[in-house]
């Protein structure tokens, strides 16, 4: 089987953070996950993977076959950079009906962006870090 005939699936999404109980409080009350399993990283496993020299906390969020994974280090902070850079910018969230889903996140207080574009709206949020999330109706 070549690559070109596989179906890929996206597994789970890592995000890092210094404020894990806000992103936690994000993600389960406001864009419904469900909060999992919270263990320990050792360092002996972030340094070579991430090149962080501490361990981290990581928590599992999960949506039907969606999985975030919030990691925050013990002991040390992260330091922030946002702007314009090479790397991953924006994560997709697919929904079934985009502008219920809107308006009920919306009702929960959270601001949405949106921006016509030929006749329909692109829109985004933003986490508690203020990683953006595209939402877009699965159809």
């Amino acid at each position: 089987m070549g690559i070109k005939n596989m179906n890929h699936l996206c597994h789970h999404i890592g995000i890092f953070t210094n404020n894990p109980e806000d992103m936690i409080l994000f993600y389960t009350e406001k864009l419904g996950f469900e909060r999992g399993v919270k263990k320990i990283v050792p360092e002996a496993i972030m340094v070579p993977i991430f090149g962080l020299s501490s361990s981290c906390s990581l928590t599992k969020l999960t949506s039907g076959h969606m999985t975030i994974e919030v990691l925050c280090p013990e002991g040390s902070e992260l330091k922030e950079g946002k702007g314009y850079s090479a790397g991953y910018n924006h994560w997709g969230l697919g929904v079934q009906d985009k502008e219920a889903f809107c308006n009920e996140l919306q009702r929960r207080g959270v601001h949405i962006i949106r921006v016509e574009n030929n006749g329909r709206y692109i829109c985004f949020i933003k986490d508690p870090d203020g990683n953006l999330i595209e939402l877009y109706e699965e159809r």
